[in-house]
């Protein structure tokens, strides 16, 4: 942690630390190209020698067999095999796989067909031993199919070596006494040992590493040296002074000799330093003025958070819609009665008056308080304002800007989220409440919006609702609704029939209403969408 904090503090460990990144990646980059080219080039240089000395090879031993001299070809291959120092092995095999020249077979079958000089059979008598194990080589076998040499790299006794199995071909010069039905005689395998191609290997790559640590260490050296004479003691000098300034030194200057960025950055401060040295003096001329303003100042203080106060308090009572207006203009012209399109929704608890028997008041009234302020964070994101509450229900108004269709929409799903909500609710407060249901009235239209001022004797009351057919016929309305039902009017229920499922409910008288009304009921979007789905399943059963 300290080595960390100590590393975002200064600059200069930065810049070693990209200096240094920049050059291992660069150069560290190049360094295992080159290693690898290199390694590249001595593997390929190696490949060829061990071609060439195979062939090489291959060919003494083809030439003593067209000579018919296998005591020579056995003594040239122990020859080779102790003059060959990178040669570990050396073996010639028969195309069966057993080691050649060491028993009698192949001289029995030539002597036999042909006659053979009795003193080169017995020569080759004497030269004959147990053959070594039988060979059993993938590389082998290919080499006797293919007629084509094969390689592999191995490792051996703790060393690698390069294996060649090199195919002698049965030439027209040996059919005589060989046959002709098959097309090598027999595989030449040389194993090369790598050790020497190994320690270049490690020598070139050991060198390159030098060059570029060597390489990157002056590199950086230079760097370092460049960026801390030219670029970090003037960013440090500009540092010096601008805290000298910020303590309040205002005479104090940055001493630099050259025009480049930093220069520049250095007569800035300079500069900045003169005009706050005047500022500061025209501050303190003014801070004698400012003296006696402050205690005005506090005390107009001390009132306007009194009011604040007050505006806080008086904003849990009233209206957002009222608020917003007042905004707007604090004249509230715009607070007097005028008419707006509306839908009002009533919100009533379902058996009040049983739950006010059952519970004590103090206990029913805070489970009302829980429930409806759960209800206000809908209502408010549908844009609705509670204009009133009377103990056991709910009175909303939503309004909307420009189509009256928005307001109705806002209205209706603002009533099935709070049944929704209810629903909710109660699994929460078992055990600490009993079940509650509520029904909802909506209904939409013209109405009478604004502040109504109340007088007495004592004084006057102002009050924020809306009036008027619409609102009565929304209680009235709602009064038909039973627990989890949204009944709706009939204006209500045109503006929102393309968006909702509506359950005709039939005309009702209702009071203080001349003519009967048809009322619906709105069925929830997902009861719909089953009872639809099960009258698809018995048509389809039909």
């Amino acid at each position: 942690m300290a080595l960390m904090a100590m590393f975002q503090r200064h600059l200069r460990l930065k810049v070693i630390s990209l200096i240094l990144a920049i050059l291992i990646l660069g150069f560290g980059g190049l360094a295992i190209l080159s290693i690898r080219r290199e390694a590249d080039a001595l593997v390929a240089g190696n490949r060829e020698t061990a071609t060439l000395l195979g062939a090489a090879i291959q060919k003494s031993i083809e030439n003593g067999m067209i000579e018919g001299r296998p005591d020579i070809i056995r003594r040239l291959v122990q020859e080779l095999k102790n003059e060959l120092k990178d040669v570990r092995v050396l073996d010639v095999y028969r195309r069966n796989g057993v080691e050649a020249f060491s028993d009698l077979e192949t001289v029995e079958e030539v002597n036999t067909g042909f006659g053979l000089n009795a003193d080169m059979v017995e020569r080759i008598s004497k030269m004959r031993r147990e053959p070594g194990k039988k060979i059993s080589d993938p590389l082998f076998t290919r080499a006797v199919e293919t007629v084509a040499p094969q390689e592999s790299y191995e490792t051996v006794n703790g060393g690698r070596v390069l294996t060649l199995f090199r195919p002698l071909e049965n030439r027209k010069a040996c059919q005589d006494c060989h046959g002709e039905d098959h097309k090598v005689r027999g595989i030449v395998r040389v194993s090369l040992s790598l050790d020497r191609l190994d320690a270049e290997l490690r020598a070139g790559r050991n060198r390159q590493l030098v060059v570029v640590l060597l390489t990157i260490f002056g590199v950086a050296v230079a760097l370092m040296v460049f960026l801390g004479r030219v670029v970090l003691r003037p960013i440090a000098l500009v540092a010096a002074a601008a805290r000298r300034i910020g303590g309040g030194e205002f005479e104090a200057r940055v001493a630099m000799r050259s025009h480049d960025e930093i220069g520049e950055l250095g007569q800035a401060i300079n500069d900045m330093a003169g005009r706050l040295k005047s500022a500061h003096g025209d501050l303190e001329a003014r801070n004698v003025e400012l003296a006696g303003a402050l205690d005005s100042l506090k005390e107009s203080m001390q009132k306007v958070e009194l009011l604040e106060q007050v505006k806080g308090e008086l904003v849990k009572f009233v209206p957002e819609a009222v608020t917003k207006l007042l905004e707007k203009n604090p004249d509230a012209r715009e607070l007097e009665k005028r008419e707006a399109d509306v839908s009002v929704l009533f919100l009533d608890v379902e058996g009040y008056t049983r739950l006010s028997e059952q519970i004590p008041t103090q206990r029913l009234n805070r489970m009302i308080q829980d429930y409806f302020s759960s209800f206000l964070e809908i209502i408010r994101a549908h844009h609705g304002d509670v204009n009133e509450t009377a103990g056991d229900g709910l009175m909303v108004i939503f309004q909307s800007e420009g189509s009256t269709a928005p307001h109705a929409l806002n209205a209706a799903g603002t009533a099935f989220q709070l049944l929704a909500r209810v629903t909710s609710l109660n699994r929460e407060f078992i055990g600490i409440y009993p079940a509650v249901a509520i029904h909802v009235g909506i209904n939409s239209g013209p109405a009478l919006v604004g502040a109504t001022k109340l007088d007495a004797a004592g004084g006057g009351r102002w009050t924020f609702t809306a009036s008027g057919p619409t609102t009565n016929l929304a209680a009235r309305v709602a009064g038909l609704a039973k627990g989890g039902e949204v009944m709706v009017g009939p204006e209500t229920a045109e503006r929102i029939k393309e968006r909702y499922v509506l359950q005709d409910a039939g005309d009702h008288q209702l009071k203080n209403v001349s003519q009967p009304v048809h009322v619906f009921r709105l069925v929830p979007p997902g009861v719909y969408a089953k009872i639809e789905n099960a009258t698809e399943t018995k048509e389809g059963e039909k």
